[in-house]
């Protein structure tokens, strides 16, 4: 009768510990894949750029930006910072995610080589993550909240 309760409390306790670390293991993973899902619209849109899907990258913005700035001035400004039609890479360092609102930091690497800081501003629309605000460089003087 001892023997067999120690055996059905060892059972028992390594059970407990087993879900326990599982508990873990799957909350941890979330944490992250909540943590990268902000760096998806960033990195699909310059996919787009690179595809010449020119409705498809615009349509990463949220629905505020778009209704400050067109398709024409969105794909000037990302000619000019020589990111579309590039094939280089974003990387991202730091996020910052409150509610519906991330802010994500990192750079973007050019095919050259050459590396562009990259400050993202996302909001969560219509169950999907928007981008809102981009910057390139340095945050603006005044504006270190970019400073994550």
């Amino acid at each position: 009768m001892k023997r067999s309760l120690i055996i059905i409390l060892s059972v028992v306790v390594l059970a407990g510990v087993g879900s326990l670390g599982w508990l873990g293991y799957r909350g941890i993973s979330g944490l992250f894949s909540v943590f990268t899902e902000v760096d998806d619209p960033v990195i699909s849109m310059h996919a787009a750029m690179a595809d010449n899907r020119d409705d498809e990258a615009y349509g990463y913005l949220a629905q505020d930006l778009q209704a400050k700035v067109g398709p024409e001035e969105f794909e000037r400004e990302f000619r000019a910072q020589q990111i579309w039609g590039d094939d280089g890479t974003f990387s991202f360092t730091s996020r910052n995610i409150s509610g519906k609102l991330a802010r994500i930091k990192g750079s973007y690497t050019r095919a050259d080589g050459s590396v562009l800081p990259v400050f993202v501003e996302l909001v969560h629309e219509r169950e999907q993550w928007k981008i809102s605000r981009f910057h390139f460089g340095s945050p603006p003087p005044g504006q270190e909240e970019w400073e994550i």
